[in-house]
């Protein structure tokens, strides 16, 4: 059975950030982020990595569990990338400055 799962992405600077967000078979897209949040749903009916990447610069992987409908994270740059995560919905806040 397919889960919708909510993404929501912050630019917590006060420069537009390009972002990049990419899981295979999943979503595939860029968006110039300004002060406003940008918000999308994507279906999932497996587990999956979804890459968050911005001005080529900072990385956040948001890995989601199936079996036990969970979200964890994983970055280099944890003083640039925030995540959070409910069960239906994951938010992603980058602070980074080039």
């Amino acid at each position: 059975m397919s889960r919708n799962k909510t993404l929501f992405i912050y630019n917590g600077t006060r420069a537009d950030q390009e972002w990049t967000i990419y899981s295979e078979g999943v979503i595939n897209q860029s968006y110039t982020l300004g002060q406003e949040r940008k918000s999308f749903t994507v279906t999932l009916s497996a587990s999956a990595v979804i890459k968050f990447g911005v001005d080529d610069a900072v990385y956040l992987d948001a890995i989601y569990d199936y079996k036990n409908d969970s979200w964890t994270s994983r970055t280099a740059t944890p003083n640039d990338m925030q995540f959070s995560a409910a069960q239906s919905a994951v938010s992603v806040t980058c602070n980074y400055v080039p």
